[in-house]
């Protein structure tokens, strides 16, 4: 019940949960970090929150549906350090505040984004990371959906190739997405750049669960828990051969 309490606390800005904030932060960091009594750490784009052996990291700009700029990506590449760093975090969950995951690049950063974006690409995380979905996946959002090892994904999620912004996609997303769904689902959804609805999503392997709309991120805390109850050491190698055979 405890548990629940801070995730509550902390969700409060998104569209998961209302209730009345009472975490006071005590300490502001000249980075743009700011530290609470609970563990959090607020970066300008980035939120997390750890609780046991958990880490929640959120994309936090909810006015512009989470879309990426350059100091997003640098935010989130902060936060995924820190985790990877955490030696008391087996797992993490990584969602997008407001009701979407992520709908692409910023328009303003179109030039500069997707070469950031593309060097935190490059590199797995070094432990499990869940991919909790809502609203818009589009363009990064789908691949970064895609870099997580797992998808809790809306009923009422969509993600998509959106063609209409004359945007290239990284090799290891296309490399990653053709593995997963095959090379015609692969060529239907680069081409013609059609949203894929969270049913489609499952049958095809992109999505591991469809869960009702606001319920992803819970869902995801579920998961986390009886995951990062197994032995880590086992797992993360069997884990590490996994990204070793596909990037082959």
């Amino acid at each position: 019940m405890a548990f629940l309490k801070h995730i509550k606390l902390f969700l409060h800005s998104t569209n998961y949960l209302r209730f009345e904030p009472t975490i006071k932060y005590n300490k502001l960091f000249s980075s743009g970090a700011v530290l609470t009594s609970n563990e959090n750490i607020i970066y300008s784009n980035v939120k997390t929150f750890k609780h046991q052996h958990i880490t929640l990291i959120s994309l936090n700009r909810p006015n512009d549906k989470n879309t990426l700029n350059v100091a997003t990506v640098v935010d989130l590449r902060k936060a995924i350090s820190n985790y990877e760093n955490d030696p008391s975090s087996t797992i993490a969950i990584l969602y997008g505040e407001g009701g979407s995951f992520c709908a692409g690049y910023d328009p303003g950063e179109l030039s500069e984004a997707p070469q950031v974006y593309d060097e935190f690409l490059k590199s797995h995380c070094q432990k499990p990371i869940i991919a909790a979905v809502s609203g818009f996946a589009y363009n990064v959002g789908f691949d970064l959906c895609l870099w997580c090892d797992l998808r809790i994904v809306e009923e009422n999620a969509v993600m998509a190739i959106d063609r209409k912004l004359n945007i290239s996609n990284s090799k290891i997303f296309l490399k990653k997405l053709l593995k997963t769904v095959g090379y015609s689902r692969t060529m239907d959804f680069l081409l013609t750049g059609r949203d894929i609805k969270s049913k489609e999503a499952f049958e095809c392997g992109i999505a591991n669960r469809v869960v009702a709309c606001g319920s992803s991120v819970g869902q995801a805390v579920n998961m986390a828990f009886n995951v990062g109850k197994f032995p880590q050491q086992s797992m993360n190698y069997d884990r590490s051969l996994i990204h070793e055979i596909t990037s082959e």
